[in-house]
């Protein structure tokens, strides 16, 4: 795994987030954001080479949004109550932000150029609110009874992120949010199955439960981890699952702009992708972390190469 950004120092007595009052301007709030997002420190960049230039720089502010909040949930050196109290304060500087339709004034400049994104684009600030949401979710919530809860949970986590999408490359429209919230669901579990070792090392689980129980497969037992017959059978029904999700996804493509379609299309290959490597371990998630491989993601990268050329072509 790559190095992780080093934001710099939360305080909880006082409250105060690392970044808080720096940065000032909003150019320099963009530049901020263009570094953490080129900082790429995950499988697929999300401001890839393939972002039209004019929205590029939105595309980082979103980014740097959810990096932000995402590792002041998971790495922030404190309690999960603590970490609990940064993101309450992540969210009223949020609500600053969006203040009389994004004027208001927020001390974070990762906001300062959200706010510049949502003005033009005409954002709501309910898929911010809702990532946020989901990060607080996670310091207390461990176990997920069933799919719909599990589901709830990827309404909030992931699927806003293809709402910000969505509005940046000019599309307002309810059918297609909820068309990509079916890619946007099937990476995140794409990634939780991939994950599945590291988040029990957390005392973390994202398996739901009734499915667990459908293949004989209890706490104790998940806690072995080791992968039995029962274990492979639910991984691959919880892979196929997610699987199906990113083929009723895949229609999308067909209907936004051709740079989206291509995002769409690297994100699901690459989510995928890590389906595949699980397929390939047999479902044995415990003994090695299912990895995609750099040859396959520069054939990925190549192949969105080659769309990205045919659609400007075509044009």
């Amino acid at each position: 795994m790559a190095e992780k950004f080093e934001w710099g120092e939360h305080c909880i007595e006082p409250i105060f987030l690392a970044g808080w009052d720096s940065h000032i301007g909003l150019d320099s709030a963009e530049a901020y954001c263009s570094k953490i997002a080129t900082a790429n420190y995950e499988n697929f960049i999300i401001a890839n080479k393939f972002t039209p230039t004019h929205i590029r720089q939105h595309i980082e502010n979103i980014y740097a949004f959810c990096r932000y909040g995402d590792d002041l949930g998971d790495d922030a050196p404190f309690s999960t109550q603590h970490r609990t109290l940064l993101l309450d304060a992540w969210e009223l500087d949020l609500q600053e932000a969006a203040r009389e339709n994004w004027s208001g004034n927020p001390r974070h400049p990762i906001l300062v150029a959200i706010q510049r994104t949502s003005k033009e684009f005409s954002i709501p600030v309910e898929p911010y609110w809702k990532l946020i949401q989901a990060f607080k979710m996670d310091q207390v919530k461990t176990r997920y009874a069933n799919w719909e809860e599990l589901k709830e949970y990827c309404s909030l986590s992931a699927d806003p992120v293809g709402h910000l999408f969505l509005y940046v490359y000019g599309h307002d429209d309810e059918d297609m949010r909820k068309m990509s919230d079916n890619t946007c669901t099937a990476l995140q579990l794409a990634n939780h199955w991939q994950d599945i070792s590291r988040d029990w090392q957390q005392n973390r689980s994202y398996m739901p439960e009734d499915t667990m129980a459908e293949f004989s497969v209890d706490w104790q037992t998940y806690g072995l981890c080791k992968a039995t017959t029962e274990w492979r059978e639910m991984l691959a029904f919880e892979v196929k699952r997610a699987q199906d999700l990113f083929d009723a996804g895949k229609p999308l493509w067909q209907m936004v702009d051709f740079h989206l379609a291509v995002d769409l299309m690297m994100f699901t290959k690459g989510g995928e992708a890590i389906l595949s490597s699980i397929r390939s371990q047999n479902y044995d998630t415990w003994s090695k972390r299912p990895k995609v491989s750099k040859f396959k993601q520069m054939r990925l990268y190549l192949g969105a190469r080659r769309q990205w050329r045919r659609a400007n072509k075509s044009q």
